[in-house]
């Protein structure tokens, strides 16, 4: 009878990793550009990984390869084994200034100047190998990580409901109504929601890969008093919706951080600010526990912790 060791000694660890590259990029061109290969070695890899696993592991649809049952159902297993080799070798290894990882991160895109980019300065600073790549946030940020898109989704919503995975808040935020210096709202006193409702808005819109509907603190106050927001435009560009109300009576809605950023200049005010509960909300940290005990994402964890808690502190 054969040892486990011996079992697995006919294997090539290397295959496991071209398969959760090739799963997670559906396509053999890009996979071996992730590996640094040529498409054909990519080719003959997946040669060799079907042959190991008995099993075509994927079929070729217009818009690239399609995972086999088999393959979602090795999906499931291959992360936590992948992240449990690299907990074994970098446990006590790890060193900041030599890791060369990719690490990647979903963020609402009204955040991302004031959150990503100090980050990325700070990891620069301490280690220049590591890459960072932020996605926008999608509505279920927990799809995010299932699928292995990203390693940490910051959110505002505490959206956890199972032991797969770990939230935890790092600050909060509040929305506040923006607009023109000149917008005609500015001339009133005491200010009321139904005075903003007079008026067009524009609207940041998410990943179009979300699902369902994501309400902001005031629209789910308004529904609860039968009334709704006149939305005139929807972007994905928080510069273009800048642009859009530049001399215009259009209002914005954003963090109370979005203040600060140098794209609302001189040309734009704070119209009415909502800092107090139920419009008060916070900003999850939310991981999948394949990366709970990596020595790399603990060090970039605490890193985006440090890197937000002046701005996002409770």
């Amino acid at each position: 009878m054969k040892t486990l060791e011996q079992e697995l000694s006919r294997v090539d660890l290397n295959l496991l990793v071209s398969l959760s590259v090739l799963i997670k990029e559906k396509n053999v061109s890009r996979a071996a550009e992730k590996l640094y290969l040529s498409q054909p070695a990519m080719s003959r890899i997946l040669g060799r990984l079907r042959e190991l696993f008995d099993d075509p592991l994927f079929y070729r649809e217009s818009n690239g390869l399609q995972p086999t049952a088999k393959t979602l159902e090795l999906e499931s297993q291959l992360d936590n084994l992948l992240f449990s080799i690299d907990s074994l070798i970098n446990s006590s290894t790890f060193s900041a200034k030599t890791c060369e990882k990719a690490f990647r991160l979903s963020a609402p895109p009204l955040m991302s100047k004031l959150l990503t980019a100090p980050l990325a300065k700070a990891i620069h600073d301490i280690a220049p190998k590591v890459t960072l790549e932020e996605y926008p946030s999608a509505i279920d940020p927990v799809l995010l990580l299932k699928e292995g898109h990203v390693d940490f989704s910051i959110h505002i919503e505490d959206v956890v409901t199972s032991d797969e995975y770990r939230s935890e808040k790092i600050g909060y935020t509040y929305p506040v109504i923006y607009g023109a210096s000149d917008h005609p709202l500015l001339k009133k006193e005491n200010i009321t929601i139904d005075d903003c409702l007079k008026y067009s808005f524009v609207e940041l819109s998410l990943d179009i890969r979300s699902t369902g509907e994501y309400l902001n603190p005031i629209d789910i106050e308004l529904r609860k008093q039968g009334k709704y927001r006149n939305i005139a435009l929807k972007s994905g560009q928080l510069s273009t919706l800048i642009e859009s109300i530049k001399d215009t009576d259009r209002l914005i809605i954003g963090g109370h951080l979005l203040g600060q950023d140098p794209i609302l200049d001189s040309n734009f005010k704070a119209i009415k600010t909502f800092d107090s509960k139920p419009y008060t909300v916070g900003i999850y940290l939310i991981e999948h526990r394949r990366t709970l005990t990596s020595s790399p994402h603990r060090w970039l964890k605490s890193m985006i912790s440090e890197s937000i808690k002046t701005s996002f502190q409770d």
